[in-house]
């Protein structure tokens, strides 16, 4: 073995750890804090149905599942310095499916939770006058369709696969990249799975920003105090969509390019994409954290008056102490 391969193995390996503690170190406060966003959620169902949090909260659910039982993949294959394990085909097709799937799925929802506060914000009057089962099938329709259509999709692409036959690779991310993303199947999936979730996000989160600034100027009194609570809904879609747009934006950019300028093109950087896909559902829920100002006022009533309580008890445990080691004394007093 060359010197060069020696040293390029080295690399790989140091890569690797690298990137395997980065997402175990996420892992752990991300599955924290999304019990607590659930806790909360389960004890405050008004704050649920007041600021119309049904899709964040099934958006959330969806990235614990994600955190829990995908991100272990990878994680494993990082852990092993680049090898799959099982190295069996179908624990590439599991993989493959189920990951392709759920990354599917929070793009729709992240992209209907965007058309979704557009309309709750501007078109109002028009949500409330609509009949109650019109306004259910608004509100569960998209939902269904964006948590469904990921697995039903890459059922028929990755474990049917009637266009073409995988190959696969078991020192390679995945197994490789699935053999319909080289077909006219895989042209439609860049476009509609992975293009269009990210234009609709980056579009409306845009004119939901402009719109909103443009209505503080001209809104006063009254009007101006429903708009900041708006501007609140407006706040908490704008902070969790930048996450997922400050990934997937590069990443549409380089599959594009490799399809209609050049193979090679941002090829080198196709790896740090790849992998950054993987922090997302890692930090986003600290960033829905940040976005729930009243979550995180209780969280520091509850720390400071837990921290309050011990150094009470140490005090007068202290205290207690003093009094036997140090009893009081009798002081004479003087006579005159």
């Amino acid at each position: 073995m060359s010197t060069n391969e020696t040293y390029n193995m080295m690399n790989y390996s140091l890569t690797y750890s690298i990137k395997f503690a980065v997402l175990l170190a996420l892992q752990i406060p991300s599955i924290l804090v999304s019990l607590i966003i659930f806790i909360y959620f389960g004890y405050n169902r008004t704050t649920l149905i007041r600021d119309h949090n049904h899709s964040i909260l099934l958006l959330l659910l969806i990235n614990f599942v994600q955190v829990i039982s995908d991100l272990p993949m990878p994680m494993s294959f990082f852990r092993l310095d680049g090898i799959v394990q099982p190295a069996t085909s179908a624990y590439c097709t599991w993989w493959i499916w189920y990951e392709f799937s759920l990354n599917t799925t929070n793009g729709l929802l992240m992209a209907w939770i965007s058309i979704e506060r557009h309309l709750l914000i501007f078109h109002r009057n028009f949500i409330q006058n609509i009949s109650i089962w019109k306004r259910r099938l608004l509100r569960i329709v998209p939902l269904v369709f964006c948590s469904f259509w990921g697995p039903f999709y890459y059922t028929l692409t990755v474990i049917i696969s009637p266009m073409c036959t995988n190959e696969r690779y078991f020192d390679r991310l995945l197994c490789g990249m699935p053999c319909h993303l080289l077909t006219n199947w895989g042209t439609f999936d860049l476009f509609f799975d992975v293009i269009f979730p990210v234009l609709a996000i980056f579009v409306f989160n845009l004119a939901l920003c402009i719109r909103v600034i443009h209505q503080k100027l001209i809104t006063t009194g009254r009007i101006q105090n429903n708009w900041r609570h708006q501007r609140k809904m407006a706040f908490q879609l704008g902070i969790i969509s930048f996450v997922y747009l400050a990934v997937w934006i590069p990443l549409s950019i380089a599959q594009l390019g490799q399809i209609y300028i050049d193979s090679t093109f941002l090829l080198i950087q196709s790896d740090t994409f790849n992998f950054l896909v993987y922090i997302v559902p890692l930090v986003l829920p600290m960033v829905c954290l940040m976005s729930m100002p009243e979550l995180i006022k209780k969280l520091k009533t509850f720390i400071f008056r837990q921290h309050h309580g011990i150094i009470i008890s140490f005090n007068n445990q202290s205290v207690q102490q003093n009094n036997k080691i140090y009893p009081l004394r009798m002081i004479p007093i003087a006579q005159y």
